[in-house]
């Protein structure tokens, strides 16, 4: 799946990029502030809902999990078999060693899930700021944040480039197939060796894209003013005035809860 701007007319495209993005911190700190499976459950959840709120086919979602399936399944099973200290005990359910070691408790379990759950959460929820938002409105965000405008630069450059390479790359592959490459039918290492012819015709076409691009900051007179204007002005509405009360609501919420100590048993 192509990481970048989805258009749409749903309500959180309508949303301001300034309350999504308070949407995003106050979800991030939920997941940090409910350390239980199920809030993580409940929290992961919802935001697959937000993106599929999106109209984002359901198979797309698959394939943007599918690069992190293998790093969650390691943070999961190594949270399970070693846990914090505070986090240890509960009922066993096996040994994975001989002689008791390495046992897998109900506690520890319970802990890697979270962890595990916790990290789609945050990758849902970041997707959803990503897809459902103009890059345009990111930058304007952050001139308005007083950002050095280089750094600015940098990230709306990086933003447009991964989705230009990632289609590139795709239409690489599509050309190399058609030439009778086996990409996909050698398995891991198969698959490995034959994406190395992808690596030249890719890198040249970046090379040329970076130099185009610095053709084109210069016959723009990029670096003559620092603080440049901006094409975007953020304007709010009612439906983030109703959305940020929510937001602010549930924050604190979640923080009676966390203090209680309701939300961490």
């Amino acid at each position: 799946m192509r990481f970048e701007y989805v258009p749409g007319n749903t309500f959180l495209h309508r949303l301001d990029v300034r309350t999504k993005l308070l949407g995003v911190a106050v979800v991030v700190a939920m997941t940090v502030l409910l350390p239980t499976p199920g809030a993580q459950v409940l929290l992961a959840v919802g935001s697959l809902a937000l993106v599929l709120l999106l109209h984002v086919p359901a198979k797309q979602i698959v394939s943007m999990f599918a690069p992190l399936s293998f790093v969650i399944a390691m943070i999961v099973v190594f949270a399970s078999l070693w846990p914090p200290s505070g986090r240890r005990g509960g009922e066993v359910l096996l040994h994975l060693w001989f002689d008791g070691a390495l046992p897998l408790t109900t506690t520890g379990l319970a802990w890697g899930a979270t962890l595990g759950l916790r990290i789609v959460t945050m990758v849902a929820i970041t997707s959803v700021l990503v897809l459902s938002t103009p890059i345009e409105d990111l930058v304007a965000l952050m001139q308005k944040a007083r950002l050095p405008f280089p750094l600015v630069f940098i990230v709306m450059t990086a933003l447009r480039f991964v989705p230009t390479l990632q289609a590139r790359s795709a239409q690489i592959l599509d050309a190399q197939r058609a030439r009778g490459v086996k990409v996909d039918d050698r398995g891991m290492i198969g698959a490995i060796r034959a994406h190395i012819s992808i690596m030249v015709p890719l890198f040249s076409t970046s090379i040329r894209m970076s130099e185009d691009l610095a053709a084109a900051m210069l016959s723009r007179g990029y670096g003559v003013t620092k603080r440049p204007t901006s094409l975007v002005e953020l304007r709010g509405s009612w439906r983030d005035a109703v959305v940020v009360a929510i937001l602010v609501v549930v924050l604190a919420t979640t923080i009676v809860l966390r203090v209680t100590g309701m939300g961490t048993s």
